[in-house]
């Protein structure tokens, strides 16, 4: 059996251009997945994950208008970003959770 744990780490107000920005601490070794779902009239929204340099992770990502994803298993532990972004749409609410085993 594969223990996972998964939790809310995120909840607001997302702009049209705009992105809500959650720092996280990850450890090597384990696998992360972080979801956002978008409520109102959003379009589209992405997820992103960036190093405490500002640099961007490559990601598997998932894009499905107002949900988006991104998987991502860091070689170092450390201090990372997570980035929710609305792509398109009008102003409204959204929620990001992370999974990870």
């Amino acid at each position: 059996m594969v223990s996972r744990s998964a939790t809310d780490i995120g909840a607001g107000l997302l702009k049209p251009h705009d992105h809500a920005l959650v720092a996280v601490n990850l450890y090597a070794g384990n696998q992360y997945w972080f979801s956002a779902r978008r409520y109102g009239t959003g379009k589209k929204i992405a997820v992103s994950v960036y190093d405490e340099s500002g640099k961007q992770m490559t990601t598997e990502s998932y894009n499905n208008g107002e949900k988006a994803a991104a998987g991502f298993s860091p070689a170092n532990s450390g201090q990372y970003f997570v980035s929710v972004d609305l792509l398109e749409g009008e102003e409204g609410s959204f929620c990001l959770v992370y999974s990870y085993k």
